[in-house]
């Protein structure tokens, strides 16, 4: 696994993994952390959870790598570290490992993978969770207005709409959708990502649709 710390990336082994998943309770990751803020806020407000940010950009990642490996007294957080690796593609040492995985406002192929027929990254996904592993999608739905490519033939969702419309392909592919909710303003602050100012005037609060699910088996 390539792990990215501040400018550099350096090999981080499974077996290093699992030292580092001795010293906490769970473990969330990220996926298309971009930024890494959302990902250091987690860390910091749950000091017992293992906070794994990944994306397949490590220059995005690097500021927040070198905030999370500094010392602790300077503002270090050593409960996360940031992977660089696409959704597509992510490393067989995470197998099995997450009891939570967040997928944040994404873009580009990983926003159509969460929400066109193909299952690949659902099921990639899926297999880096453990067995009842909580998920939380949430869509930015700007990317309607007017639709990005990645959403071109995919209508807006709504609540109704996406549950009824994604259940079967999130089932095939490993998960069973819990609900989907619109985010009040406050509920998209507490995201704590580069979205959350970004969101903030146009549409209030229908600007972001959260979809919840479990790791089904």
């Amino acid at each position: 696994m390539r792990r990215v710390v501040g400018k550099g990336v350096v090999e981080l082994s499974g077996a290093e993994l699992e030292r580092l998943r001795a010293d906490y309770d769970t473990i969330l990751i990220d996926v298309g952390t971009g930024d890494g803020k959302h990902a250091l806020a987690t860390a910091r407000a749950n000091p017992a959870t293992l906070v794994i940010g990944v994306d397949a950009s490590p220059d995005a990642m690097r500021r927040a790598s070198a905030r999370a490996a500094a010392r602790p007294a300077r503002g270090g957080l050593p409960n996360v570290l940031f992977l660089w690796a696409a959704a597509e593609d992510l490393p067989s040492d995470l197998d099995g490992v997450a009891g939570e995985i967040h997928v944040l406002m994404p873009w580009g192929s990983l926003l159509r993978g969460v929400l066109a027929p193909d299952e690949a990254i659902l099921g990639n996904l899926a297999r880096v969770a453990a067995p009842r592993a909580g998920l939380l999608v949430t869509l930015n739905l700007h990317a309607w207005q007017p639709p990005v490519p990645e959403v071109a033939g995919i209508a807006e969702p709504t609540p109704d709409s996406a549950l009824s419309g994604l259940a079967g392909t999130y089932q095939r592919a490993g998960w069973r959708l819990t609900g989907a909710r619109y985010l009040s303003p406050d509920e998209v602050e507490a995201l704590a990502t580069s979205w959350t100012r970004r969101l903030g005037s146009s549409r209030g609060h229908l600007d972001v649709l959260a979809l919840t699910g479990t790791r089904s088996g």
